[in-house]
């Protein structure tokens, strides 16, 4: 049964029971009803969404009876959908790592009609746990539905996901006014949330303190809460530079929940010195309060990470022996909690550019993310193939196809042993191997970068830079 009701997007899927299944189509499974806050009321129905915030996990599935919906990534969501009440077998499934499918939590619950449910995955993949929010909304949607009344209410409610962090004091005030006169929502320790506390929409900022403390040490840009919904504020682990190591999402009835950084948090960065015809440089990072400066950068490789402001910055750059300037105001932009690599590299009319790459940091099982940038201008359609030991380039299941110059490309493979091989192939299908490593142990998880460059003293003549 499919209901649309036409206001913000948001996700309504009905049970079907066995005998239904079996007498409609495959294409009428693949169905899913679009919905917004309104509610249908012409059969009894409880409501749920599924958040991932098991920070080194793999996707993640929100089974219910046997029917698995979209497998959802750490600091994602899927859609508030209903579900026809009564008891339910359910279940969350993961992958193991070979990446077949595993079970890592299942039960029996019972929904009622018009309960609110947001269910999240929490702590370390390897033994993570279940929790179950189950929150109201009724007095917020009939305030919503009072025509006696002009009302725009929405509702906030916090949960601390974030196991390495302690509790918080969270309030929550209007945009342009001062902390002094926020509001305080609730304590929340990890694995605890507030009530859903209801407010009228607007734009708002959220800031957190320590317990019995007036001094925030978290405050969100402004957050626009403009829908009649029940916004779901999700303290979760960060792994950029800033502190504390936290950040937030706001999940609302939609499947993109939005990330709110600490405004106060710095950011880090990286230089990649690509430039194998200049030798050494040294990099001028500039902005209206100062300079940052790194020196001595060597071809294929990397210099280690620097604090920095967030910030618009000019970026200069020189050879380290004579000072000449090969590069002069390249923009980049730096924002709260990045982690940035900067490529230099020089392009196919002499010019030297830079290229960014933002990592994501956090901790990985079973599995590796390898990030990979063409930096010789001669070649495009690049592909670089991951080869295990049982296999050929022609038989690799992982590969990294049409890598171009100057663009940035990345592939997510399971830990284990692999050989690296970059491979052109021309106009005539012809190919040339332009790089093969030799065994790389890839063991837990976690992240590469990759840079081919130019390198003479290489028996092939290019150079594959691999660093984390």
């Amino acid at each position: 049964m499919v209901i649309t009701i036409s206001n913000q997007r948001e996700f309504i899927l009905k049970k079907s029971f066995l005998w239904q299944a079996l007498i409609l189509s495959a294409a009428l499974l693949g169905v899913t009803a679009c919905s917004s806050d309104d509610e249908d009321t012409s059969s009894d129905a409880s409501y749920i969404q599924f958040y991932n915030a098991s920070p080194n996990s793999t996707s993640a599935r929100l089974s219910m009876d046997e029917y698995e919906y979209t497998g959802v990534d750490f600091a994602d969501s899927m859609a508030r959908y209903s579900y026809s009440t009564g008891s339910v077998e359910l279940a969350v499934i993961g992958n193991d790592e070979l990446g077949d499918a595993q079970t890592l939590y299942e039960q029996s619950i019972d929904l009622g009609n018009d309960e609110e449910h947001l269910f999240m995955l929490v702590g370390d993949y390897h033994s993570p746990e279940f929790i179950d929010i189950n929150y109201q909304r009724e007095e917020m949607d009939e305030l919503n539905s009072d025509e006696d009344e002009d009302y725009s209410k929405m509702q906030v409610l916090v949960a601390h996901t974030a196991m390495n962090s302690a509790g918080f004091d969270v309030y929550i005030g209007l945009y342009g006014r001062e902390f002094i006169d926020a509001t305080l929502i609730s304590e929340v320790n990890y694995k605890e949330h507030s009530e859903a506390v209801i407010f009228d929409t607007g734009d708002y900022i959220l800031y957190l303190t320590e317990p019995n403390s007036m001094e925030p040490v978290y405050t969100t840009a402004s957050m626009s809460l403009s829908t009649n919904t029940v916004y779901k504020l999700i303290i979760r682990e960060s792994f950029g530079p800033g502190t504390p190591n936290i950040t937030i999402d706001a999940v609302d009835s939609t499947s993109t929940p939005v990330t709110y950084a600490n405004v106060d948090a710095h950011a880090e960065f990286r230089l990649f010195n690509a430039l194998s015809e200049q030798g050494s440089i040294d990099a001028e990072m500039i902005n209206h309060i100062g300079v940052i400066q790194v020196n001595n950068i060597e071809v294929g490789k990397a210099s280690g990470f620097e604090e920095i402001d967030f910030d618009d910055y000019a970026v200069q750059i020189q050879q380290s022996d004579s000072g000449e300037v090969l590069a002069n105001n390249l923009l980049v932009t730096f924002n709260q909690d990045e982690s940035r690599s900067i490529f230099v590299y020089q392009d196919e009319s002499g010019g030297v550019r830079g290229m960014t790459l933002t990592h994501d940091l956090r901790p990985r099982a079973f599995e590796y993310q390898m990030n990979f940038a063409n930096l010789v201008h001669e070649f495009e359609d690049l592909t670089v193939y991951f080869v295990r030991a049982s296999e050929t380039i022609e038989s690799a299941e992982y590969k990294i196809d049409n890598a171009d110059f100057a663009e940035l490309n990345s592939l997510t493979i399971p830990s284990g042993e692999y050989e690296i091989s970059v491979v052109q192939q021309d106009d005539n299908d012809d190919l040339t191997l332009l790089y093969q490593s030799e065994l790389l142990s890839l063991d837990g998880g976690g992240s590469y970068s990759m840079a081919l460059i130019k390198d003479s003293s290489m028996p092939l003549g290019y150079q594959l830079s691999l660093f984390q």
